[in-house]
């Protein structure tokens, strides 16, 4: 009998800790997003050999994809964090109020997904290069939308794309990086016939 009340005791104690081991804490742990480290800023002038009209600063880091779609089209891709900048240009032929009618609806069109949008004037008369930056917020699939022009011969549009799924909390240092990557090629585009 008393054999069988250490045993009985002994099944008891394990049987508690388990139990007590076993326990949830409770306290639910926060998703976690893997570090993305983006390129350092080195730039150099990109100036196309063939006869685009326009050149700008772009990082070193970053490659230059000619785009077969159009004339003076291409991409900057920066493959280190799998995003691009497409940038369309085309000739003002009288025709700026169109041009600058469909950069506002593209960018607008992300408004569905998007939680806001906000548009930063740029404007630089020595160089004679206007634009219009516009940032969206949220889950929009791109958040960095530009163009720049002179208003009288040249227009040039770029948006930025990821290859990932919009997800503006693991994309938030990736979204700063690539607005502060469209400033800069904002600030330094020069057309070539000024």
């Amino acid at each position: 009998m008393k054999k069988m009340k250490i045993k009985h005791g002994l099944f008891l104690t394990i049987l508690s800790l388990l139990v007590i081991a076993c326990e949830d804490s409770g306290t639910p742990l926060p998703y976690a997003y893997p570090r993305i480290d983006v390129p350092s800023k080195e730039y150099s002038l990109w100036n196309d050999s063939s006869d685009c009209p326009y050149t700008f600063e772009i990082n070193q880091h970053a490659q230059w994809q000619d785009e077969p779609r159009g004339y003076c089209w291409g991409n900057i891709v920066y493959p280190d964090i799998r995003a691009k900048v497409q940038l369309t240009y085309k000739p003002v032929e009288g025709n700026i109020e169109r041009l600058l009618n469909e950069a506002r609806e593209l960018a607008y069109t992300h408004t569905v997904k998007a939680d806001g949008i906000g548009e930063q004037l740029y404007q630089n008369d020595s160089t004679k290069v206007y634009g219009l930056l516009y940032r969206m917020r949220g889950e929009a699939a791109t958040t960095t939308q530009f163009f720049v022009t002179d208003s009288t011969d040249h227009f040039l549009r770029g948006v930025v794309y990821f290859a990932s799924s919009p997800n503006a909390d693991s994309l938030k240092p990736v979204n700063e990086y690539m607005a502060e990557e469209v400033i800069h090629l904002m600030e330094t585009t020069k057309w070539k016939n000024k």
